[in-house]
């Protein structure tokens, strides 16, 4: 299976490009990369522009639907991928961790997407896709329609309540991303 890292987002509440902020000494694409190399074949990002990220030498593939938002980098990512399902994950969550991302790779078999769901709802951009989805993003894209889930009734989707698992520490913060200057301080002080 592939992994994609998408990037791009306008970070406006950041203030600067969330892939490149630092934690430990590496940026968080680097530390995605670094984790996502245990468990994935392939890895390659979902990018409006590519020439920042040549230096992790990385396949780039530039949103075939440019300016559709996360919606359009999944689907250039599916369109790109060598494997059936393909892992997305957003560049502003730095502390993935691999029990997580197995759990749901576990559940692929049978479903075309499998996502967690928190207590903040749907994770989408820590979520498996098949290319059964192409098609039904493609509709979305096409009629503008960006939300994430407005394909979701054309598709067999798998829902992971994290509420309902025994979750460790490190399920919880495999989701948690970073929005806000205020949440990357808080981030850097305790680290």
């Amino acid at each position: 299976m592939n992994a994609a890292i998408l990037v791009g987002g306008k970070s406006s509440r950041m203030g600067s490009n969330k892939a490149f902020l630092e934690l430990k000494g590496k940026t968080f694409i680097e530390l995605q990369i670094d984790l996502l190399r245990e468990i994935f074949d392939d890895i390659f990002i979902s990018a409006n522009t590519s020439s920042e990220y040549e230096y992790l030498n990385l396949s780039i593939f530039k949103d075939v639907y440019p300016g559709k938002g996360p919606l359009g980098g999944i689907y250039t990512s599916l369109i790109n991928s060598s494997s059936l399902h393909t892992f997305m994950l957003a560049c502003d969550m730095p502390f993935i961790g691999p029990e997580l991302i197995n759990h749901l790779k576990d559940l692929t078999k049978e479903y075309d997407v499998v996502i967690p769901k928190s207590e903040k709802g749907l994770e989408p951009l820590h979520a498996f896709y098949s290319k059964k989805c192409i098609d039904p993003i493609k509709r979305s894209l096409e009629e503008d329609n960006l939300r994430i889930t407005s394909f979701f009734p054309h598709v067999n989707v798998k829902i992971v309540e994290l509420d309902n698992l025994n979750l460790s520490d490190s399920f919880k913060n495999s989701i948690k991303n970073l929005n806000t200057r205020d949440d990357y301080e808080d981030v850097t002080k305790s680290s």
